[in-house]
């Protein structure tokens, strides 16, 4: 019966996900301009720190890298939609540990800084993350689907080419576990 409700969980989760890619992509086709759109691609990597407090008895308040890979398609200049994977890397301590990876789908919106090359970024997404508990060598795993923000910013040294900083938290709810980890990140983007 638990497996069973637990794949029912991730069709819902993996739906929510379409579903919520369909809606940004349709209103991101609405708010067009009569600028170019365009692909882009990146990567980033950074610190992660998991605020989950105490998982049955793994004490997980901590710090690990976290990494993430994404594709996206620029509406506008302003509006973006932004998928892909993320490692937000593993916690704990003596009695066990904690990871967390998944996939993500963000509505991505940038506001250049007037002619500077600077731009400033907010998101908001949804994160179809898996939970991996490793207690004492008992391994426990499921995936769950929860809200993504973010805020940073990105410097494009050509119209191809740009560095972003970015802060990011990810909801993940799995495993009985509601717990924030917060991603800081720098990494390249790229347009073509």
């Amino acid at each position: 019966m638990t497996r069973k409700l637990n794949i029912m969980k991730n069709i819902y989760g993996l739906k929510l996900i379409a579903t919520a890619g369909l809606v940004l992509a349709t209103a991101g086709a609405f708010a067009q301009s009569s600028t170019t759109p365009g692909w882009s691609m990146g990567a980033s990597l950074g610190g992660s720190h998991w605020k989950g407090g105490d998982q049955g008895g793994i004490a997980t308040d901590g710090a690990d890298t976290g990494v993430k890979i994404y594709g996206g398609y620029s509406f506008t200049p302003n509006f973006a939609l932004e998928g892909g994977y993320v490692d937000l890397g593993k916690f704990g301590g003596a009695n066990g540990s904690l990871k967390s990876n998944g996939i993500f789908v963000d509505a991505v919106g940038k506001v250049p800084l007037g002619d500077t090359g600077f731009s400033v970024l907010g998101r908001l997404g949804a994160y179809n993350g898996k939970l991996r508990s490793d207690t004492l060598g008992v391994i426990d795993s499921e995936r769950g689907t929860n809200i993504k923000v973010g805020l940073g910013g990105q410097y494009d040294f050509n119209p191809n080419m740009g560095l972003r900083a970015e802060w990011e938290r990810y909801r993940v709810d799995a495993l009985g576990v509601k717990a924030n980890t917060d991603m800081y990140s720098v990494g390249l983007n790229y347009k073509f």
